[in-house]
């Protein structure tokens, strides 16, 4: 059967897979993305000669589709791997909870840290959370651990998150979440550099190899149809695109206004965070060591702070303390998120002081926006279909389609790769990327 031509919408992840998983199998493939380079929200940016990322990252040993791409680009075996510290910031202390004195200094009952220490370890053996996609996460962690449990952690996690309470929260989501080990098993980087511009520099090689046609810094303006197929795609500045496939990797929100109406269920209700990622590097000494720190009192501008060079010591320049404050903002019509940067700045600061007790004094600070960060995982949240409902050769990938799991940079793959094998499968095309890259296994961890 002839291949058919594919334009796909938005150069982040998942269209960086599309794409290059339909080019690999002959397909004649345009990808449009409106940024200056490719990489979406593993995009990096450049300060004093070194690369950061616009938000924290880090590779997760069970994150297989991501592994499988830094396989696949060659950089799988400079990867290291380093335990970090996970700190609980309440009311004027800081508490590690792997820690077994912090832990047992933690304002939470006997009881309940035992309560606790079994939901944990129940989830990191749950790869599945199907059966809990339409529970909450007040559900989960009252079964498991306990309504103390979920007041003195979950509750304020939720609320950092989401602005939600656990019990508009989806269970599955946080099952998944908790199942990835992101606080308790060692955390990936790669020495020398920021991964994520390996990884977005590898793909776009992968993409150039298998014919791709990469149009950066292309904005489209209109998404028309008619008789139930998408007939052509329209670039700012008049030009028409067509192809028999279009993948729509836009935010759902975008794709909708663009395209006018879509009765794909579950595509409108969609709703996505916004975040705010303040990055800036002092010489000043800062303790205790931790790589990510939860402002569990609720009462920062920030909801957590990174020490990014706590996991990858090479990250600026050595003796550099990279801090990265991140709020959770649950739209970007909030009022914080259109605070100039002198006042979000000078609320990060203000953090910073009530935390540590001293005044954070950086060489330099950059403060981004970042509008439709995350889809809002509540109680009841199901993946749109990889097919439109009403366009028949309209197809969908991106973060709103990885849930339950994280949403992640091995996740936005896997469903640029799931969109992919779709599109083949329904034209009798064999895909062995997507299972090859689903089922793969990470063979060494070397440390740090």
């Amino acid at each position: 059967m002839s291949r058919p031509t594919v334009v796909v919408l938005g150069g982040g992840l998942a269209g960086m897979a599309a794409a290059y998983s339909l080019g690999r199998a002959g397909c004649g493939v345009t990808l449009v993305e409106r940024g200056p380079e490719l990489g979406g929200l593993a995009g990096t940016f450049r300060q004093e000669g070194s690369f950061y990322p616009l938000a924290y990252h880090h590779i997760l040993h069970r994150d297989r589709v991501l592994l499988w791409f830094l396989d696949a680009i060659g950089a799988l075996p400079q990867v290291r791997w380093r335990k970090i510290r996970m700190l609980f910031q309440l009311d004027g202390r800081m508490y590690d909870l792997a820690h077994p004195v912090d832990f047992l200094r933690f304002p939470m009952s006997l009881p309940d840290k035992a309560r606790f220490a079994r939901l944990m370890l129940r989830s990191f053996r749950k790869s599945d959370w199907s059966d809990w996609h339409e529970r909450s996460a007040e559900e989960l962690v009252d079964r498991w651990g306990g309504p103390g449990v979920r007041d003195a952690i979950f509750e304020r996690l939720s609320r950092l998150k989401f602005e939600l309470p656990c019990s508009e929260v989806s269970g599955a989501w946080l099952g998944a979440r908790l199942y990835f080990r992101e606080g308790s098993a060692p955390l990936g980087y790669i020495s020398g550099t920021n991964w994520t511009k390996v990884l977005c520099e590898g793909t776009s090689r992968l993409i150039e190899d298998a014919g791709v046609d990469v149009r950066v810094g292309a904005s489209v303006t209109a998404i028309s149809g008619a008789g139930g197929r998408i007939d052509h795609i329209e670039l700012e500045g008049g030009e028409r695109l067509s192809g028999d496939i279009v993948v729509s990797t836009l935010p759902t929100e975008t794709y909708l206004r663009l395209a006018g109406r879509d009765a794909t269920p579950g595509l409108e209700p969609i709703r996505y965070t916004a975040i705010v990622s303040a990055i800036c590097a002092t010489r000043q000494k800062i303790e205790p060591e931790f790589y990510w720190m939860n402002l569990a009192g609720l009462d920062c501008s920030a909801c957590g702070i990174f020490r990014l060079e706590s996991l990858n010591p090479t990250i600026g320049r050595e003796g550099d303390a990279c801090l990265n404050f991140v709020t959770h903002v649950p739209g970007r019509d909030r009022a914080f998120f259109r605070q100039t940067d002198e006042q979000l700045l000078s609320g990060y600061f203000a953090d910073f002081r009530r935390v540590f007790g001293f005044e954070l004094e950086p060489f330099w600070s950059r403060v981004l926006r970042l509008p439709m960060y995350s889809p809002v995982f509540r109680r009841g949240y199901r993946n749109p279909d990889v097919r439109s409902a009403t366009w028949s050769n309209v197809y969908f990938a991106g973060n709103y389609r990885t849930f339950p799991s994280i949403a992640s940079t091995g996740t936005a793959l896997g469903s640029g790769l799931e969109a992919a094998h779709a599109i083949l499968a329904d034209r009798g095309v064999t895909d062995e990327l997507h299972a090859a890259a689903s089922s793969y296994r990470l063979r060494g961890m070397p440390r740090a």
